[in-house]
């Protein structure tokens, strides 16, 4: 072998071996150097981890009916990877689902997964069954919330989002106990990109979330919302809110808002119950009243003179709703809602008394429920009350409240002086129904003895037996409350608006050993508004269709409804309601257990069949004709023998002007007489005498 060649052939050595001791270094940094970086990225290329969501805990009643559920739905999902007909798969997408159907086809189908529809209807199952699944097209089951009062509880029990977030009412407050804690699995991917679990395949096992029991009573707030929808579309009012509670454990049976045809601004999905703030009006004499009982500052039957329903304070006028000219006890005021007699209580009682007895009983502070978005209302410090702060304060003027603050009030006078915490939750409880977290009644402070307590209730019984209220009386239990009729103030703050009310009444049954307290407010009602006419009659239809069904504190007796059987067969006089507005002879008809037949398309009604007076069986159907003219035959009413309060309604619903009032008692002459013609902007005037025995 030549020199060149052997050169040659050690140069061929030297890169040969150069050559394996590259390939052995790069052997080297990928088995022994790079083993751990180059493993893990292998592994992630061929596995996924995917997260396993909790089963969300349920919501109860107190009587642990669901609230809030879970259950199984399907959804329809495509894999692009896998669809070997895309012409079958559209044709399918369009028969289960529709045109949305495909368009959601079309703009994801570059992605791996496409959601085609989270929650299949009914009709689309039924589309799904008929035909086979083309390749590529699943039917998957997932988790959807539902809830089985709707809307009758949302503000309430509230919602989800999307995420399984909550977003409102329980669901919000409690979203971390309900929630649960996630899990998660690893999936192997094949060569087309497909994931699958595998034996080996890892998975920690989602915790489900704790299910919450509230106090809600399932019963009841269906009953309240039917019956708040009836009254608001009765009256005509902007919205409905009313509020059911235990006085003794501050637990919520029921709280519900209703929206009439013009709610107000930004109400929608809105708790207004204890989001909203509104002057009470008379509900909050409560207040004055006893703390001019708890001070000694009065006797139930210490007396006030009232002349013609009004007095000079110094510097302004207060007035009544009914111009009488006698004494009123301090019962008798509270029972008839005297506003002149409750502003010189409270000028009695004195500034910082009033305050401090505000303060005690909750207002201007939050109650502290669990529910997201409570207001605390506004009480001024008596050193930014004007000369007549005093005494329009203590008719619930200058002052707002949420309707839930000034149902606990009356709460503490229903249980025996004790302010209690409003309860939403009683407990958390586990997978197997074991509570895991309890929440306690809590009593806030005493605010008045038991004494004052009782005195007060008495004067509540008082006014449905002979008062303002004696349209939330029940036969079967007694019932105590007080009405209020507030004027609300202009957009701007200034002032009061015209014909603009908030009517309310808060009741609480039975009178001498309440087992419920409740809240009604009905936002500027039309024709009718005094809380005694309009916001009464709901708390008793409320508390009478619970006790129907045998499950509320407060029951209805056997003998009840042999009673009510036997009274049907009774005949009653027809009511006079003509010239009423529709809605409001529909309600004056309503309530003398008759119903309404309600023909034309008028202001007023005209002509009614029966006559007024005629004797009719109970809910026998009286039909009413509604004409813009009045029928000339139609006149003043006959108030006599009316009481003052009856007669005045009467006047009010004829947009008849009150020409005076005097003495007390029921109506004994009226000028003009029964059967005058009524002419646009008369006035009537009214004599009243003690009813004779």
């Amino acid at each position: 072998m030549s020199p060149l060649d052997l050169r040659r052939l050690k140069l061929l050595a030297v890169i040969g071996l150069l050559f394996y001791g590259a390939i052995l270094a790069r052997l080297i940094s990928i088995q022994v150097l790079g083993h751990s970086r180059l493993d893990r990225e292998a592994r992630g290329q061929q596995t996924s981890r995917v997260i396993l969501e909790p089963e969300r805990g349920r919501i109860f009643d107190r009587h642990l009916l669901p609230l809030a559920d879970n259950v199984d739905v399907s959804q329809i999902s495509v894999r692009p990877a896998e669809v070997r007909n895309a012409s079958a798969a559209q044709r399918f997408i369009r028969a289960a689902v529709g045109p949305r159907g495909l368009d959601r086809l079309r703009r994801g189908r570059r992605n791996a997964y496409i959601r085609i529809t989270s929650q299949v209807t009914p009709e689309q199952e039924i589309a799904i069954r008929k035909s086979a699944l083309p390749a590529g097209v699943q039917v998957e089951e997932v988790p959807a919330r539902v809830y089985p009062l709707d809307e009758l509880a949302r503000p309430v029990v509230g919602v989800v989002g999307v995420d399984g977030v909550g977003l409102e009412g329980i669901e919000r407050v409690f979203d971390r106990e309900l929630r649960g804690v996630g899990g998660w699995a690893t999936l192997f991917r094949d060569g087309r990109g497909l994931e699958h679990q595998l034996p080996q395949s890892i998975v920690k096992v989602p915790e489900p979330g704790w299910s919450l029991v509230t106090t809600i009573d399932r019963d009841a707030q269906s009953v309240l919302v039917m019956e708040l929808k009836r009254a608001v579309a009765r009256t005509g009012a902007r919205s409905g809110m009313a509020v059911f509670a235990d006085p003794h454990t501050g637990d919520i049976f029921a709280m519900a808002t209703v929206d009439g045809a013009n709610p107000p601004d930004g109400s929608a999905g809105r708790n207004r119950v204890i989001a909203d703030q509104y002057e009470p009006g008379s509900t909050f004499k409560l207040l004055v009243g006893c703390a001019a009982l708890e001070e000694h500052i009065l006797a139930p039957e210490d007396s006030f003179y009232v002349n013609h329903g009004e007095a000079d304070l110094g510097g302004f006028t207060m007035h009544d709703s009914h111009p009488e000219t006698r004494w009123y006890t301090v019962r008798e005021a509270t029972a008839l809602s005297s506003n002149v007699c409750y502003a010189q209580i409270g000028m009695k009682v004195g500034a910082s008394v009033l305050y401090r007895y505000a303060r005690l009983f909750g207002f201007g502070q939050p109650t502290r429920i669990q529910l997201p978005g409570e207001t605390s209302g506004q009480i001024r410090n008596p050193s930014r009350w004007s000369a007549r702060s005093l005494a329009t304060i203590s008719i619930g003027q200058e002052v707002t409240a949420t309707p839930l603050q000034m149902l606990m009030a009356y709460c503490a006078v229903a249980n025996g002086g004790i302010l209690m915490r409003p309860r939403i939750a009683s407990a958390l409880v586990n997978e197997l129904g074991e509570p895991v977290r309890l929440y306690p009644v809590e009593r806030v402070r005493r605010v008045i003895s038991p004494e004052t307590s009782e005195t007060f209730r008495s004067f509540l019984r008082d006014a449905v037996t002979m008062g303002t209220a004696t349209e939330a009386a029940l036969p079967w239990c007694e019932v105590a409350g007080k009405t209020g009729t507030a004027q609300k103030s202009d957009e701007g703050g200034r002032g009061y608006g015209q014909g603009r009310y908030v009517s309310s009444f808060v009741g609480m049954a039975p009178a001498r050993n309440p087992q419920i307290v409740g809240l009604i407010v009905l936002d500027e009602p039309r024709g009718a508004y005094y809380g005694g006419t309009v916001a009464a009659p709901v708390f008793r239809d409320i508390v009478a269709t619970w006790a129907t069904l045998g499950k509320g504190p407060v029951r209805l007796p056997a003998q009840t409804l042999v009673t009510a059987a036997r009274r049907k067969e009774q005949a009653v006089r027809v009511p006079d309601v003509r010239l009423m507005a529709a809605e409001q002879a529909r309600f004056v008809l309503r309530s003398a257990g008759m119903d309404c037949a309600v023909e034309g398309n008028g202001a007023r009604v005209a002509v009614q069949s029966p006559e007024p007076g005629a004797n009719a069986r109970s809910g026998e159907v009286v039909r009413v004709v509604l004409s813009t003219d009045p029928a000339p035959d139609i006149g003043f009413p006959d108030l006599r023998g009316l009481s003052l309060r009856e007669a005045l309604a009467r006047l009010s619903a004829l947009s008849v002007h009150i020409g005076g009032v005097y003495g007390s008692g029921q109506v004994v002459e009226q000028d003009p007489p029964p059967g005058a013609a009524i002419k646009a902007g008369q006035s009537c005037a009214i004599r009243c005498a003690p009813r004779s025995l």
